[in-house]
């Protein structure tokens, strides 16, 4: 052998060995046995694997190339946003683990990173209140955050060669970070490796395999098999691809697609103000930013043109995206250069165009899927992926190991989504409006614009023409409030917007009156989006029994309103359980519940080994809400029967005919506190009905009423709403609904809640009047506000509303101790509402304000007053 070959040999040997001394392996074709594959090496996969191995797991790491260099970690700008710019708990969780998690890495590792913070820039009314509220928000993490509202001050932040000009209102964000993002995913990658983690380069997942009880054991690459139980997608824009032939798809179905966005990249400007402290310009209305350091800069834009879906033919097999359109860069580019015209002096530099995955609702996906036990997945990150993925892999190890989770996730949940949000056409239509979003804070009531119309009642069109202004709830179209007229125009019965961030909204007067209608006479609400299950069997009661903490053994023909707990005590569900027959019974759940409620059932059906039969009747039902003192006399009036207190009982169900219509099941419920009935109309005859109904009712004085009524009626009345209000990580002792709970039973997570009761609670809903709210000129609030008690922040809001009988804006929150929970200590208090950086004395209340009631036995004889309000 000559010594050139032998040397050649020599160094493919060295570098073998060290290959598999790092733990790194190239190829291979035997079978590996693991506790958990991880599939993607990009920043969340690592991030992953990781946190995984820290638990003690056996981990394999899959990258189809290399570790850090395909996919959207290889081609990203390598900008941190920080926790300020988040208003959801789970988000803000996430983007501070990675912070910390990457500012430790960096002490170990020699990659470029700079803490060079943020600029926010705004020139509008509401970008200066989102900004505000940002600002406020900087006080949970203790950041010293700083706002500008003059040229002189913005200056300090601003090199010579950008402009201040135009702008009102200026954050300083000191967190946000700049890093090579290929050299933190690799520091990331031996992080793991040090802890165990087995990497698999140019190792592509070929195959999930699955057994005939649904479940993940194995993973077959190319470069061979993995026996294992779990397997973690965190594949990016490629999520969800992967062959499993037991799925009628041929593959997991997620609700992400991905989408194109654009940044140009070029050298250093000629600046010697620029450092690498310069901060990143993000103007929140251009919807722009623009990054200089001491060797590159980089800009982008996010307007909805910038965007651009990709089918899922065009993702499948290696990383392509489309070439980059200069045409479409230039709006972005010329905002630019009017804001720094030396932009405009140096090199073209290189228009980047990559992909990444996004969401309906802007919001990640994680999680177990519903259609293979042990398959789970992250992705969806809305171009958050660096600012999210630290925490992601936190929370996902988390999931993986069972352990609970340190902030509730029920707005990043894979199964927050059914099947229709998977819709390819869906989401090609959606995704490019919500990446467009980027840097604008969508509050909780943010209605998008396109891919509507998925799911609509059978009486749509007759609403519609009733002039209602429809929104989305789990892609379901409900009216929100009602015109005076017909909207001809089909895009302007789209409600687009969100809460009005400061002054009167256009739809103030026009709830008021449908308000007005629900407790003066009666309103009739469609509230069709609402999930509904048939559950039935031989051992129904006991089953219901232990997942419900309410006592559902009751007479048939009875309603029980009901939390189902987790083992923690915290809501997974606030239902409804009405009893049909002795071994039936008829379950109402929020709409964001449809799926996750259905699992949960399916999930203790399986450990309980009950028969038990569960039937998704959702899109069986058209349901109006008829509200108001008059709503009984009306129905009287419809079924020819009597509604009395005596003969159709509050929290009842039973079988109504109106009309020629027959099977129609009327609930005795409210969800405004006012005198309610609840109609499930069979899709076949709703037609029917809403005409003898609307015909009917206008000798009462009927009128269509919408969500947003609905909403101010049940905040007034300091009613919760799962999701917004409660959900997995507040029990019921926290938000004053203890005496549902039936401790006399066994039931899931009734050992925590005793103990609960044993040892005090820490938190509390509370209500919250708003006093010296001027509603023309001041900041509404949207929940999130913080609530402040001796200048000191306790909590927050969580749903607010304008309350027309109480003259002020009702909000609902928690309040926090350190210590056991007293009463004292709420009523003793004196407290503050921080909206949008002005404060606002505020009552608090443990219950809410007796309000004045029209006799539903004579509901001519009495009228509310309307003045009056809050005294503070």
């Amino acid at each position: 052998m000559t010594t050139c070959r032998l040397n050649c040999l020599m160094k493919r040997i060295s570098k073998y060995c060290n290959q598999k001394r790092n733990n790194i392996h190239v190829r291979s074709n035997e079978t590996h046995v693991v506790d958990v594959v991880v599939g993607g090496g990009g920043i969340a996969g690592t991030s992953i694997a990781y946190h995984l191995a820290k638990r003690g797991k056996v981990v394999a790491l899959l990258e189809r190339n290399r570790v850090g260099q395909y996919g959207a970690t290889s081609v990203s700008a390598g900008l941190v946003t920080a926790p300020l710019h988040w208003q959801d708990p789970a988000k803000q969780y996430m983007a501070k683990h990675s912070l910390d998690l990457y500012a430790n890495l960096r002490q170990a590792s020699n990659f470029r990173y700079s803490r060079c913070g943020r600029l926010y820039l705004t020139n509008t009314p509401e970008g200066k209140i989102s900004l505000r509220r940002m600002f406020s928000r900087a006080t949970i993490y203790g950041e010293e955050a700083q706002l500008y509202n003059s040229q002189e001050e913005m200056r300090r932040w601003f090199p010579k060669s950008v402009s201040t000009n135009g702008i009102w209102l200026a954050l300083f964000s000191p967190n946000d970070v700049a890093l090579d993002p290929i050299g933190l995913c690799q520091a990331l990658g031996r992080r793991g490796r040090d802890h165990g983690v087995q990497i698999f380069e140019r190792c592509s997942v070929e195959e999930v395999l699955v057994d005939k009880e649904q479940k993940v054991v194995g993973v077959l690459t190319n470069q061979g098999q993995f026996e294992t139980g779990c397997y973690v997608d965190a594949t990016g824009i490629w999520c969800g691809t992967s062959r499993v032939n037991k799925l009628p798809a041929g593959h997991a179905i997620i609700a992400a697609h991905p989408a194109t966005y654009t940044y140009l990249s070029t050298k250093r400007l000629p600046d010697k103000d620029i450092k690498s402290s310069t901060p990143i310009f993000t103007h929140v209305d251009e919807k722009n930013y623009l990054f200089m350091d001491e060797s590159r800069t980089l800009c982008a834009g996010f307007t909805q043109d910038d965007f651009r879906s990709l089918s899922r033919q065009r993702i499948l097999g290696q990383w392509t995206v489309p070439s980059p359109d200069w045409d479409k860069f230039y709006p972005t580019l010329n905002n630019l250069l009017n804001r720094c015209n030396i932009l405009g002096e140096t090199e073209c530099g290189e228009l980047v165009c990559s992909a990444e995955s996004y969401t309906v609702d802007k919001n990640p996906v994680i999680g177990e899927t519903a259609q293979v036990q042990g398959y789970y997945v992250a992705t969806g990150f809305n171009g958050q992926g660096l600012a999210f993925a630290g925490g992601v892999g936190n929370l996902v190890a988390g999931l993986v190991c069972g352990e609970t989770l340190p902030v509730d996730i029920t707005r990043l949940e894979v199964t927050r989504f059914i099947d229709l949000h998977a819709s390819s056409q869906y989401l090609i239509e959606r995704v490019p409006e919500v990446a467009a979003k980027l840097f604008t804070n969508s509050y909780e009531y943010h209605q998008y614009q396109t891919a509507r119309n998925l799911r609509t009642s059978p009486i749509y069109h007759q609403l519609k023409k009733a002039g209602a202004v429809f929104g989305e709830v789990m892609g379901y179209e409900r009216p929100l409030w009602y015109t005076e007229e017909d909207a001809e125009d089909t895009s302007l019965s789209f409600y687009s917007g969100q809460f009005s961030l400061i002054g009167r909204p256009e739809w103030f007067e026009l709830v008021a009156r449908e308000y007005d209608a629900c407790r003066e006479r009666v309103g009739v609400i469609d509230l069709s989006s609402f999930a509904k299950f048939n559950i039935e069997g031989p051992n129904v009661v006991e089953f219901l029994q232990y997942l419900c903490s309410g006592n559902v053994n009751v007479p048939v023909g009875s309603i029980v309103y009901t939390g189902m707990q987790n083992e923690q005590g915290g809501f997974v569900s606030d239902c409804a359980i009405c009893r049909l027959e002795e071994d039936q019974f008829f379950a109402i759940v929020p709409p964001v519940q449809q799926l996750r409620f259905h699992l949960w059932l399916k999930k203790w059906m399986k450990k309980l080994g009950h028969k038990i039969h569960i039937g998704d009747v959702t899109g069986h039902y058209t349901v109006l809400d008829v509200v108001g003192p008059s709503s009984r006399a009306l129905m009287e009036k419809l079924t020819g029967e009597s509604m009395s207190r005596c003969d159709f009982p509050s929290f009842s169900i039973r079988e109504i005919a109106i009309g020629m219509a027959t099977g129609i099941r009327a609930l005795s419920l409210t969800h405004t506190g006012e005198l309610e009935w609840e109609m499930y109309i069979p899709n076949e005859v709703v037609q029917n009905v809403y005409e003898r109904l609307m015909e009917r009712g206008k000798e009462y004085g009927v009128m269509h009423a919408g969500y947003y009524a609905l909403r101010q009626l049940r905040i007034e009345k300091f009613f919760v709403c799962w999701g917004q209000d409660i959900s997995t990580d507040v029990t019921p002792l926290e938000c004053g609904r203890t005496y549902r709970v039936d401790f006399h039973k066994d039931f899931i997570g009734k050992d925590a809640l005793l103990e609960q009761k044993r040892s005090g609670i820490r938190k509390r809903f509370v209500q919250l009047l708003v006093g010296n709210h001027d509603l023309d000129h001041d900041p509404w609030p949207q929940g999130g506000e913080l609530i402040y008690r001796y200048g000191e922040p306790v909590g927050r809001t969580t749903s607010a509303a304008y309350g027309y009988t109480l003259n002020c804006q009702v909000c609902i929150g928690y309040i926090e101790t350190k210590e056991k929970m007293t009463i004292e200590y709420i009523k003793n208090g004196s407290y503050q509402l921080d909206i949008a950086g002005k404060f606002f004395p505020v009552q608090v209340n443990l219950f809410t304000p007796s309000l004045p009631m029209i006799s539903s036995e004579q509901p001519d004889h009495y009228r509310p007053t309307q003045d009056g309000g809050c005294s503070l």
